[in-house]
């Protein structure tokens, strides 16, 4: 997995400081005699280097920071500074956080619009370190068996021949990464899952919810925006998701019922590092249609 490295270092500006080698989920760069260097050759193009980086010395080439280019009320620009720099935190502080803190960003996503009106979601929060990794268990248990399958070569030519070809693609694309991550955790406890996030919400829908998808993903957006005003970090977990649809068993053990579908898993915790910038984004060309 990964895109080519376009992560460049202005040395003159770099003071050594580390933040941008922390926060890398690909550890690509390096503190080298007092300087930050790249020294890897796959990026998941993040931008996290640019936005934790104090003396704004980092750049992703092809990234672009787009601004508002009307005149509007004040809180639209206040809107906007809040998702401009709104950041996937992979970097948390071990203080877990407060029961009010949970419920209030609950209310945040009880305010995403529904399909119908149906607000059909249901909340389900991981409010512990130690429960978190109780739940991460019940995950990775999901791919062990999912890597052993892909070892085999006779299973994945099968997979081939009457499955798509699910198992090889999942071998080709995930397969190294999940390995890695795994044995991490095994060996040092270091949680690529979740990052070591103290908390989570998992989003699912009950059966009746004519937007099932789309209402959760929104309210899960509602709760991302939430978090970042309120000083909490986040970060949409899609492994979890995954395992949990295909393994029922996972939501059970934390009490979600059969007949519930989990679509948005969002870890949460408070940031390791402040983002003093915002990290950009691809440019992107409109397209329209004018009848």
């Amino acid at each position: 997995m990964g895109y080519d490295i376009k992560t460049t270092i202005e040395t003159d500006k770099c003071t050594g400081c580390g933040k941008c080698v922390a926060v890398c989920p690909y550890d690509a760069l390096q503190v080298i005699d007092g300087k930050a260097r790249v020294t890897g050759d796959k990026s998941m193009h993040c931008g996290q280097c640019v936005a934790v980086c104090p003396e704004n010395a980092v750049r992703v080439t092809d990234l672009v920071v787009p601004t508002l280019k009307g005149t509007y009320p004040n809180e639209a620009a206040a809107l906007f500074e809040s998702v401009m720099h709104r950041r996937s935190c992979r970097d948390y502080r071990r203080d877990e956080l407060s029961a009010t803190e949970f419920e209030d960003l609950i209310t945040f996503g009880q305010w995403a619009p529904s399909g119908t009106n149906a607000q059909k979601w249901q909340f389900t929060v991981i409010p512990s370190r130690a429960a978190m990794e109780r739940y991460a268990e019940a995950i990775s248990g999901f791919f062990r068996k999912l890597n052993r399958q892909a070892e085999n070569p006779m299973l994945r030519l099968l997979s081939k021949l009457f499955m798509k070809d699910v198992l090889g693609n999942y071998y080709a694309r995930y397969y190294g990464q999940v390995a890695d991550s795994l044995n991490r955790w095994d060996e040092k406890r270091e949680d690529l899952l979740f990052h070591g996030a103290t908390g989570a919400i998992v989003i699912s829908m009950k059966p009746g919810a004519f937007c099932a998808h789309d209402d959760a993903l929104m309210a899960a957006q509602n709760i991302c925006l939430g978090a970042h005003s309120m000083g909490i970090g986040s970060c949409l977990i899609g492994f979890a998701v995954e395992a949990m649809k295909r393994d029922p068993k996972i939501a059970q053990t934390i009490g979600i019922p059969g007949d519930e579908t989990v679509f948005a898993v969002i870890a949460l915790g408070r940031p390791k590092f402040e983002y003093p910038h915002p990290s950009g984004r691809f440019p992107v060309s409109a397209r329209y249609f004018n009848g």
